[in-house]
């Protein structure tokens, strides 16, 4: 897939214009809530009008309507038919294709089998937890073979052992299918666990994109650095990004003042004002009010 100029608008929001290129990799895109994330699927998808290119395998899909595209959408809610088996909402889409019955059958058959739901295809979504609707969901968009599937906060709503469960399902996806995958979240442990490539959106654009290690280890914009778990911090001028456990407290060439300690599964943290400035450090002991001599180790330079 590749995106060529992408733009869109709604309402007084403005989407891109976004250029980005995925092959058959795991894309994750992250971003805060309202960064234009699910905008930005709609328009893959056609379900909303974009001006620029949307590239499928070579062809421009930019003007087709989105039952054309071959593009398999799962919105956040899964949107199954609750009136329908699972069977009958895995078929659906086949169906519409006027694809004969018995091959039907088989297909539902098959992409059962391999998400492992074949005991549910009688039951309804009604009757289903969380997890085995993500998997209906996944099988009703997978068993049209599209050209690209799109993911729109799959994991999200779902219990933390359901998730866990989840995530080697997504992540064997792009490999199992032979087709990129993108996935929207704000969950930054999400996007590490899954994505091969991470691109960051902030305000309808996005700001960076890299190699999933790349990006949560060395971000290079402020933005990606927020939402991949450094603090920042403004020294001679310029942005630096550093972790909490990177700020050395006693020693060091800088002095700082505990303003709040808290517990947390790490140890003890302590919240530290800096000429101003408040960044998180893990410390042995110390109280409210203490002053601290304090170190950065391996702060990371940043585009603020």
């Amino acid at each position: 897939m590749e995106l060529r100029g992408v733009k869109a608008k709604l309402g007084g929001f403005q989407l891109g214009p976004i250029d980005l290129m995925v092959e058959d990799s795991y894309l994750v895109v992250m971003g805060p809530n309202g960064a234009g994330k699910t905008t930005l699927l709609k328009a893959i998808a056609g379900l909303l009008r974009a001006e620029g290119s949307v590239v499928l395998d070579g062809l421009d899909v930019s003007r087709l309507p989105p039952e054309r595209r071959n593009v398999a959408y799962v919105p956040q809610t899964y949107a199954l038919f609750d009136h329908m088996t699972v069977y009958a909402n895995i078929e659906f889409g086949l169906r519409m294709r006027g694809v004969p019955r018995e091959e039907r059958r088989k297909a539902v058959v098959e992409i059962a089998e391999r998400l492992a739901i074949k005991e549910l295809l009688q039951r309804t979504p009604r009757q289903l937890s969380g997890g085995q609707r993500q998997r209906v969901a996944l099988a009703r968009a997978l068993v049209v073979r599209p050209r690209l599937l799109l993911l729109d906060e799959p994991m999200a709503g779902l219990d933390p052992d359901i998730k866990e469960a989840a995530l080697p399902l997504l992540r064997g996806l792009s490999q199992e299918f032979g087709i990129p995958v993108v996935h929207v979240t704000h969950d930054r442990d999400e996007a590490y666990s899954l994505g091969d490539l991470v691109a960051v959106m902030h305000g309808g654009k996005i700001v960076e994109v890299g190699d999933a290690e790349e990006v949560f280890a060395r971000p290079r914009h402020a933005v990606t650095a927020r939402l991949v778990g450094f603090q920042i911090i403004k020294l001679e001028g310029r942005c630096f990004g550093i972790r909490a456990e990177d700020v050395v407290v006693g020693s060091g060439g800088m002095r700082g003042r505990v303003v709040q300690t808290m517990r947390s599964a790490g140890g003890v943290k302590a919240l530290l004002d800096i000429d101003g400035q408040r960044i998180w450090a893990y410390i042995g002991s110390a109280r409210p009010g203490d002053d601290v001599e304090i170190e950065l180790s391996r702060p990371v330079p940043l585009d603020c």
